[in-house]
């Protein structure tokens, strides 16, 4: 029986909503993403780029695929605006020690213990080249490396993503030793590194999806397990909806819901606890989040008109790529306001939403045939649903 101050304690590292995930054994799902992280790793000339939606899980991905891989030397960087190739391989390279022995000379030599740090050997290199990486790294083919650059997303200049690009198909038509893992936010890999079609031959593309129902009531019920507590099957159905394939939200609110029901005492969350969990997670929401919805809610003349075309946009029906049209949000807006509308009637609203205006709420995508919308910003989906909940 888990004391309560333990049951505290324990939640911080059972539960991570503002950080990424670093020990395995609190991670969950994603088990199909880690087996092809791992072939990777055992294919000659493959590497791995890691891409997705804010929020669903790839940096903790990337930190797990560190510990589960454990035969090769791992190295992780996390990538700035400021960044450049040089600077972002001397970062790498500075974290590369290990001890050289060397042999001595004359008639009674003794052997003599180096220490070899690899960003020396290029740190003088004022404009460093994909073979300068690739000629330091292969004078050790005795070491298997793993290099992993995060937030890749954060590099906007096309010149250094160029470089990364040829630095990985030189590694794959000439190095065995080395592979190279790029993370970042994007909807497909030529927007984080380029269309280079050399690469996709070496490239293994991972998608991270958002995650399924399972995987997130998995997060819950693991959860619930190392803290000793049960959660009702309604609370549980509850937090998988408002996550909306988000693990961030299923953290928070799991976190959020428990930390209420120990500190009352209880053995089992029930609505209550997830009603307090809510109006929590929305006090303490990404100000980014906060001030994008108040922008799009403004209302001059104090209607909630604004307010319900935002709350039909989160409640309608969204197809595979979490995109829906001015139908799907009538037919959602007409629920709301509990009378028939025309599409007229809210066109101009959701039109403005994809302006400065109100802060480019949403994305516009128009076709010859069809015109789709979707949120600017993934997370905003589960954060208005709560306050749908809380209103």
């Amino acid at each position: 029986m888990i004391e309560k101050k333990e049951k505290l304690n324990l939640l911080n590292k059972v539960f991570s909503p503002t950080a990424p995930i670093k020990e395995e054994n609190f991670f969950r799902g994603r088990i199909d993403q880690l087996k092809r992280i791992v072939s990777v790793m055992n294919e000659d000339g493959q590497h791995v780029i890691l891409f997705g939606e804010r929020g669903v899980g790839k940096t903790s991905m990337a930190n797990i695929s560190q510990k589960h891989i454990t035969n090769l030397f791992s190295v992780k960087v996390t990538c700035s605006s400021e960044d450049t190739f040089n600077s972002l391989w001397n970062n790498a390279l500075s974290q590369v020690q290990f001890s050289r022995t060397i042999s001595g000379i004359g008639f009674k030599p003794q052997e003599k213990n180096s220490l070899v740090d690899l960003s020396n050997v290029l740190r003088a290199i004022e404009d460093m080249q994909p073979y300068d990486v690739y000629n330091c790294l292969s004078q050790f083919p005795m070491f298997k490396f793993l290099f992993i650059f995060d937030e890749f997303d954060n590099i906007k200049s096309q010149h250094v993503r160029s470089k990364f690009a040829d630095l990985i198909k030189s590694l794959s038509d000439n190095s065995t030793n080395i592979k190279i893992m790029i993370v970042g936010i994007a909807e497909n890999v030529i927007n984080l590194i380029g269309n280079h079609q050399s690469l996709e031959r070496c490239l293994m593309q991972i998608r991270m999806p958002r995650m399924s129902e399972p995987e997130l009531l998995e997060i819950i019920q693991k959860g619930c397990d190392e803290v000793e507590m049960e959660m009702t099957k309604q609370v549980q159905n509850k937090i998988i909806s408002f996550s909306s394939g988000f693990p961030h939200y299923t953290h928070l609110l799991s976190k959020f819901s428990l930390k209420n029901a120990i500190e009352k005492d209880q053995i089992k969350v029930k609505t209550e606890n997830l009603d307090f969990a809510i109006n929590l997670a929305i006090e303490n929401a990404a100000e980014h989040l906060r001030e994008s919805y108040r922008m799009a809610v403004f209302s001059e003349s104090g209607n909630n008109k604004w307010q319900n075309v935002i709350f039909a946009c989160a409640k309608c029906y969204s197809d595979q790529f979490n995109s829906f049209t001015v139908e799907d949000i009538i037919q959602e807006y007409q629920n709301l306001v509990k009378k028939e509308c025309r599409i007229e009637d809210i066109q101009n609203e959701i039109e403005a939403l994809c302006d400065k205006e109100r802060g480019f709420f949403l994305e516009k995508q128009a076709t010859e045939s069809n015109t789709r919308f979707k949120f600017a910003n993934p997370m905003m989906k589960p954060f208005i649903l709560l306050n749908i909940e809380a209103a």
